[in-house]
């Protein structure tokens, strides 16, 4: 699996006391991928003035909705959306896919006790593995820059883009990558029509592989299920990490206050021994993707 630019998981419990980092594991830990049904879910971004420069956090959410045949309601969608301006985002800016990706999966394992949980992964476009996930019916999520040579081909009658070669500038769009009877590109504006406005063109063809795309983003993003059954044993693991963190600081303060060496020598053991439990919880969580 070593076409897989980076593994990068992330698994949002909701506990208080946990903290959600981004763990870099060993790419053979990526699951395995079941064959998925091919229900689609499409929504429009334009339609309304708050979520014009939203395309990431919709392309993030449909993925979801594609892997747990879940529609999100607009006010879902909204919320998630001014989430994303308390972590660092910009009002009336765009966000980058991979801090969209990592708060949808957060806010979605949070928020949906009752459903499977879901993890994320990052694969490069030059990778089998593009493929191999589209047939087997998973939706991935990237990024271009448009240019108007692209929008006139796809845009036309067949909604279809034929060309591959494009030159880029500094705007990125974010959209879905699906396979139907073909490999397609699912944009964020339901109901968009070809010019001759016999077709919808809200999702149109690829001709070309995503790799040969030149003003397509080298990374997409794919999410996975989590066993359900593994929810208590992951909220457990995340909660002693988080604990072991806390005192691990604490003991840190401590040490620096004191002069009783004998004491430091053991405040520095303790937290070697908590480090290591973090180490250990780490390796049971990998067990469970």
């Amino acid at each position: 699996m070593d076409e897989i630019l980076k593994n990068e998981w992330c698994l949002g419990i909701g506990e208080e006391d946990t903290d959600f980092v981004l763990l870099d594991w060993d790419i053979d830990l990526l699951p395995d991928l079941y064959q998925q049904d091919n229900i689609r879910f499409e929504y429009n971004q334009w339609n309304q003035k708050w979520s014009k420069v939203s395309c990431t956090i919709f392309a993030a959410m449909w993925m979801v909705s594609d892997l747990m045949n879940y529609e999100f309601s607009l006010d879902e969608i909204k919320e998630v959306d001014e989430l994303s301006y308390t972590k660092w985002r910009i009002r009336g800016q765009g966000w980058r896919v991979k801090n969209a990706v990592d708060l949808v999966a957060k806010w979605r394992n949070e928020k949906h006790w009752d459903l499977w949980k879901i993890a994320y992964y990052r694969i490069s476009k030059y990778s089998d593995m593009v493929d191999g996930s589209l047939k087997k019916n998973y939706t991935l999520d990237t990024n271009f820059c448009p240019t108007p040579e692209y929008a006139k081909d796809y845009y036309l009658e067949d909604a279809c883009l034929d060309w591959y070669d494009f030159w880029t500038n500094t705007n990125w769009h974010s959209v879905d990558i699906i396979r139907e009877d073909h490999r397609a590109v699912k944009d964020s504006y339901k109901w968009r029509k070809t010019s001759d406005w016999k077709r919808d063109c809200n999702i149109y063809e690829l001709k070309n592989p995503i790799a040969k795309l030149t003003n397509f983003s080298p990374r997409l993003y794919i999410y996975t299920k989590v066993a359900e059954d593994n929810l208590e044993e992951i909220k457990r693991l995340n909660s002693i990490k988080a604990k072991c963190n806390t005192i691990i600081t604490n003991l840190w303060e401590l040490w620096h206050l004191v002069n009783d060496e004998n004491l430091r020598g053991i405040l520095h053991y303790t937290a070697n021994k908590l480090r290591n439990k973090i180490q250990d919880c780490n390796n049971e969580l990998k067990k469970y993707i």
